[in-house]
């Protein structure tokens, strides 16, 4: 997998922060994660803002809430939350080659158009680089309207065909089975199921209970003997292998590719990785 992200750039990071570039923007923000040392201490003074939990940013000259900047190849309008997220999770642009690549070859195979299912679908990063590709459909389910929203502006930045997305607020669980009972199939699948999720005041989980579920639920939805999918989790490390074994389980371990990679930023200027979980990919191969 490709570690360069066009539009990004992991700077440096340690002492529990992470400094990283958004286009022209420089953006100081926490991450538990970096235990380790800062290589250069001198190029953190040049952030252009950097948050303190818990929600407090600080702008080194003009304040500013939004900016675009393009990712990967996809426009994208950014954001200071107040929560310390920008309203995208670089990782993701890592394996948007492998969609890409997973889009034309179900083209190669007769399917028109190609039809992609994105859940948990946040801003919509995938689905604004899918919907650039002509004769595609995406249905992107998320279950917060306002994600819904910043991803139609995501998408309209980047193709003026708004007909190839179509827009799903719901629980990305319960959109499934529905469209498993109506019988409804996707040649590709995209996944990024939260850690935890609050659907609503008495309904929530968390991914370690839930991915049976989800795992049966994705196969259930998939074109049968054709489809492919792309499932990113952040969760704990055998999150990856019971999903696997579910999966080759279903497929009593014939027909069917898994393979599971960590996705990680490198930084800039040294070897140093910063580690943002994992991707599963499930492929037919009959």
């Amino acid at each position: 997998m490709q570690l360069e992200i066009p539009g990004y750039t992991l700077l440096d990071s340690g002492d529990g922060r992470k400094l990283e570039r958004f286009g022209d923007v420089v953006i100081d923000r926490p991450s538990s994660l970096c235990a380790w040392r800062r290589r250069n201490e001198a190029i953190w003074e040049g952030a252009d803002a950097s948050y303190s939990p818990p929600d407090r940013w600080q702008h080194a000259a003009k304040p500013f809430v939004t900016w675009q900047a393009s990712i990967a190849g996809v426009s994208l309008e950014l954001e200071l939350m107040s929560n310390g997220q920008l309203g995208i999770f670089p990782e993701h642009a890592l394996y948007l080659p492998r969609i890409g690549e997973a889009i034309s070859h179900i083209k190669d195979r007769g399917a028109s158009p190609v039809r992609i299912l994105n859940l948990f679908a946040y801003t919509g990063l995938a689905t604004a680089f899918c919907a650039q590709r002509d004769d595609v459909v995406v249905t992107h389910v998320d279950l917060a309207k306002r994600a819904i929203d910043w991803a139609k502006r995501n998408v309209q930045l980047n193709t003026p065909a708004a007909d190839r997305v179509r827009w799903i607020v719901d629980d990305a669980l319960a959109f499934m089975a529905r469209e498993a009972r109506k019988g409804s199939r996707h040649d590709i699948v995209i996944i990024d199921p939260p850690s935890f999720s609050r659907v609503s005041k008495n309904n929530s989980w968390t991914l370690e209970e839930k991915v049976p579920d989800i795992v049966n639920l994705v196969l259930d939805v998939l074109t049968p003997s054709a489809g492919i999918v792309f499932f990113t989790n952040h969760s704990a490390a055998s999150t990856s292998d019971i999903a696997r074994n579910i999966a080759l389980d279903r497929f009593s371990d014939r027909g069917v590719e898994i393979a599971i990679e960590a996705l990680s930023l490198k930084e800039a200027k040294t070897a140093r990785l910063l580690p943002a979980g994992s991707l599963i990919t499930l492929s037919h191969t009959s």
